[in-house]
C-alpha cells in the first residue's frame, strides 16, 4: 500500500516538472516582450522593489535602498530546461541590472541557483558566491569577499583531491566564520544574498541521489537512508535566507511585477486625491494612472516551489 502510494507521488511529482517546463517556455517570449515595454516607464522596477513580499522586504536595509533605486530590469531564466521534455525547471539564473551608479562597478550581476538533492534525500537550491566589485563602500562589509575567497580555496582543494572537511582547518574558513559570527543576520544587506551558497551538494552526488531515489520508489533497493529532513546549513553560510530570497523573486515578484507596480501607482493616486480634498477634479489625475488600472484584472497562479523530486 505504502510503495503504492509512494509511486504515485513520483508520478504526480513528474507531472508538475513537466508543466513547469511547458509553462515556462510557452511564457518566455511573453516576459521578454514585457521587458521591452517595462524599459519605457521610468523607476518600475525601483517601484516593485518597494512593494515587495515580506520574504524580500524585511531583508532589505535602509543602506540597500539607494543602490535598488537604480535597477532597470530584473530577469528569471530556468536555464537548465533543455526542451519541453527535457532538463530541470527548478533551477533559475536571476541577472540583476541597474543604470550607473556610484555603488556598482558593473551593472549588470547574475547568480545561478542550481536544484540539488544531497544523498541523504533533501533538497532544494543551492549556488556559488558572486564577486561584485564596490566603487565605495562594500555594503556587505566583507562578507560577500569572505564567501568568495573560502569558494576559490574550496575550488583549489577539490583539485588538488583533499577531503572535503579539509576546507575547515584553512585561513580562509576561519577568517569567514568569525566575521559570520560576529554579524547579526538581521543586519546583513540583502547584496549578502550574492554569497549565499546552501548546502554543498554537488552535480554528481544530486544525479547519484536523484537516480538512488528512483530506484527506492521502484522498488529496486531497500528503503533504508532517505532523510528529507532539512539538514543545518553550514556554519560559514554568510546568507541563510538565500533559498527564501531566490523563491520569491522568481515565483512571486518577477511574475507579478506588473500587479506590484499597479497596486503601488493605484495607491499614489489615492493619495493625491485625498490630497488635493473632495473638490478636487478627477481629470487632473494622470492617465497613466487611470490606464494602469486596467491592468489589475490580470491574474496568476501564485504558486511556491516544491521541494519534490
Amino acid at each position: 500500500m505504502y510503495d503504492t502510494l509512494a509511486h504515485i507521488e513520483t508520478q504526480l511529482a513528474a507531472i508538475e516538472l513537466d508543466y513547469l517546463r511547458k509553462t515556462y517556455l510557452a511564457t518566455r517570449p511573453k516576459f521578454l516582450e514585457r521587458a521591452t515595454a517595462i524599459r519605457a516607464i521610468p523607476d518600475f522596477w525601483s517601484t516593485v522593489i518597494d512593494e515587495a513580499p515580506a520574504e524580500i522586504d524585511q531583508r532589505i536595509q535602509p543602506r540597500d535602498v539607494p543602490v535598488l533605486s537604480c535597477l532597470t530590469s530584473i530577469d528569471i531564466e530556468r536555464f537548465e530546461i533543455e526542451d519541453a521534455d527535457n532538463g530541470e525547471p527548478r533551477s533559475i539564473k536571476i541577472t540583476l541590472n541597474f543604470k550607473p551608479n556610484e555603488w556598482l562597478c558593473d551593472n549588470q550581476i547574475e547568480k545561478k541557483f542550481y536544484w540539488r538533492m544531497s544523498h541523504q534525500g533533501w533538497c532544494g537550491l543551492v549556488s556559488e558566491p558572486v564577486n561584485v566589485r564596490w566603487k565605495n563602500k562594500d555594503l556587505t562589509d566583507g562578507l560577500l569577499d569572505l564567501a568568495v575567497n573560502l569558494w576559490e580555496k574550496e575550488l583549489e582543494l577539490e583539485a588538488d583531491a583533499l577531503p572535503k572537511d579539509y576546507i575547515n582547518t584553512t585561513e580562509e574558513y576561519q577568517i569567514l566564520l568569525k566575521k559570520v559570527q560576529r554579524t547579526p543576520q538581521d543586519a546583513i544587506s540583502i547584496f549578502g544574498f550574492l554569497g549565499f551558497r546552501g548546502h554543498h551538494i554537488s552535480a554528481t552526488e544530486s544525479a547519484a541521489s536523484m537516480q538512488r531515489k528512483q530506484d527506492v520508489v521502484g522498488g529496486s533497493t531497500q528503503k533504508d537512508s532517505l532523510d528529507e529532513e532539512t539538514p543545518p546549513l553550514p556554519d560559514s553560510e554568510i546568507y541563510p535566507h538565500g533559498e527564501e530570497v531566490a523563491v520569491a523573486l522568481s515565483e512571486d515578484l518577477y511574475p507579478g511585477a506588473t500587479h506590484y507596480f499597479t497596486t503601488a501607482k493605484k495607491r499614489d493616486a489615492n493619495v493625491s486625491d485625498e490630497e488635493l480634498g473632495s473638490d478636487a477634479d478627477p481629470s487632473d489625475i494622470s492617465a497613466e494612472s487611470r490606464n494602469l488600472g486596467n491592468l489589475d484584472h490580470e491574474q496568476r497562479p501564485n504558486k511556491r516551489m516544491k521541494n519534490s523530486a
